[in-house]
């Protein structure tokens, strides 16, 4: 199987999109539960730090109810054995796609590429079931689109699509470690795009529990000084703050945020639960803060004055 078998698997999904650049709209492709989850779990975990500083909580109840919530996370971005196997029907060979081209975690990954309803799966099953793409009736195996995506790496190292499809894959496999190698080169290879440093982040903070204190935090930041309105760089930038007890940037991000998914209230509502969180977390260290108020009105459809 050659590279270009798998690029073909891929068409249809905006795997130009590093190149291009990327232009979708948070609103549009922060549907994925699993990028849910992930965001969710962090955020336990940045409050269970809280209650452990503020004294609240003691180390044992901490480490129990870190160790669920870190647990619950590993259930939910764990890919189900059943999914991987290939098949000659149009059914398996969708399931396949969406194992491969859906993130596995976070949306910061997510906002990479976009949501599952994006995907043409009846052109994903064709192609996996063309005789003449592939020379079988069967859809190509994760070993198989591994093994063709690293030796693509190995020959073409400047292949930005297939450092970040590989990203996604190792991500998928849980391999965190590889996939922040991966996504470091995207990086690289795209001047630093926004995006790539945030799918770069994504991965580093799942190497560290979700967390995402040091390299990950300063590499939202690098992305927020790109873009400046990036509802998932802001979200990020805040959960990090949160996390470094930085209670008034942690509120001032996820404000600011807010305003780029007004048309997403589930989102606007998170976020809103999220700074409640942080006034009294910040409360209860007895730091003083300011929230400047949202810009966004529930009560109104968004885009309408």
């Amino acid at each position: 199987m050659t590279f270009w078998i798998i690029a073909a698997l891929m068409t249809g999904l905006g795997l130009l999109v590093l190149l291009l650049p990327l232009r979708r709209k948070v609103g549009d492709i922060t549907d994925d539960a699993r990028a849910r989850n992930l965001r969710i779990a962090r955020e336990k975990i940045a409050e269970l730090d809280a209650e452990l500083a503020a004294g609240t909580l003691d180390q044992a109840t901490y480490d129990q109810a870190k160790e669920e919530v870190e647990q619950e996370l590993l259930e939910d971005v764990a890919l189900p054995d059943q999914h991987v196997a290939g098949g000659n029907s149009g059914t398996k060979a969708a399931m396949l796609m969406l194992l491969v081209l859906v993130p596995a975690l976070g949306f910061g990954l997510y906002l990479l590429l976009g949501s599952p309803r994006f995907v043409d799966v009846a052109g994903a099953g064709s192609v996996a079931e063309n005789p003449h793409a592939q020379g079988s009736d069967k859809a190509p195996t994760m070993a198989e689109i591994q093994e063709a995506l690293e030796k693509r790496v190995k020959e073409q190292p400047e292949d930005a699509e297939a450092w970040f499809m590989l990203g996604r894959l190792y991500a998928g496999m849980q391999r965190f470690a590889d996939a922040a190698k991966a996504y470091e080169q995207v990086a690289k290879l795209t001047d630093n795009h926004p995006q790539a440093l945030i799918a770069w982040a994504d991965a580093l903070a799942m190497t560290q529990g979700g967390r995402l204190s040091g390299k990950p935090y300063e590499l939202v930041k690098q992305a927020l000084d790109q873009a400046p309105d990036d509802p998932t760089a802001l979200w990020l930038a805040g959960q990090g703050a949160r996390e470094a007890n930085d209670y008034q940037n942690a509120i001032y991000y996820w404000r600011q945020a807010e305003a780029g998914l007004a048309d997403k209230p589930d989102f606007v509502m998170e976020l809103r639960d999220l700074i409640a969180s942080a006034k009294r977390a910040a409360a209860s260290a007895g730091v003083e803060v300011e929230d400047p108020g949202s810009s966004v009105d529930l009560a109104k459809p968004a885009g309408i004055a």
